[in-house]
């Protein structure tokens, strides 16, 4: 065989391990996800499966950085999208609320590996990956607020920061997809839809720091629906439905 034969062939292995663990992962819970059993179900030794990953943890990081990855795509298409920088916070916001309920799955292993504390577990060049994506989503959001600094559509005042109030919004959003990954009974407590709850505090918030155009001077609705529709569009596209 040759070199590229046993690459492919390598990487075709591995690729049957990540679906079998995703699938366990997903179906049976983190504690029920084994080695043993990912050895067992695709039909090769534990020896086999250890020579990909050395630990239980470091098959559920690998299945992370692959939910990361798909994660930054959406992430890099809201911060292209056309308009002034609210407005790509706007669809920034779209995009990642309806990844969420398109492909909860994903949300539901990144959500994990933060649970359960097995970044602790793994090597440090997987633990650099994730804070590699993590922070490449927390400087898109940055990068916009200070597109919309330097445009002279937002202006900072006091203690106030770029570097906030990017905190604040990212801790607004993913405090939103992680609520709804629980089990709190919204609609028992009068939240009829969360997500547009947060969407409506987020803008509020932006109000209170005047960044223009402010919230009843700009379709914002429409620039969700719109950044929502170009990502189903892809979504779709990719899982061959279109």
């Amino acid at each position: 065989m040759t070199r590229a034969g046993r690459q492919k062939e390598l990487d075709s292995r591995e690729d049957l391990f990540k679906l079998t663990a995703r699938r366990m992962l997903l179906e049976d819970g983190y504690q029920n996800m084994s080695i043993s059993r990912v050895a067992q179900a695709t039909g090769f030794s534990k020896k086999t499966v250890y020579q990909f990953f050395g630990s239980k943890e470091e098959l559920v990081v690998a299945l992370g950085l692959q939910c990361w990855e798909k994660l930054l795509d959406t992430v890099q298409k809201a911060a292209r999208f056309p308009g002034r920088p609210r407005e790509r916070l706007a669809a920034f916001g779209g995009m990642m609320i309806y990844r969420s309920e398109y492909n909860d799955e994903d949300h539901s292993i990144l959500s994990l590996i933060d649970a359960e504390a097995v970044l602790n577990r793994v090597p440090a060049c997987q633990r650099a990956l994730v804070k590699q994506y993590d922070q490449a989503v927390f400087q898109t959001v940055l990068k916009i607020i200070n597109e919309a600094v330097a445009l002279g559509d937002l202006e900072f005042k006091a203690d106030d920061t770029p570097e906030g109030l990017a905190f604040t919004l990212w801790v607004m959003m993913d405090g939103c997809l992680s609520a709804g990954m629980g089990c709190v009974p919204f609609r028992e407590v009068g939240i009829e839809n969360p997500a547009a709850e947060v969407v409506r505090s987020g803008h509020r918030l932006l109000d209170g720091y005047n960044w223009r155009p402010l919230s009843w001077e700009h379709d914002y609705g429409e620039v969700s629906r719109h950044s929502r529709k170009i990502l189903c569009e892809t979504l779709d596209k990719k899982a061959g439905l279109a």
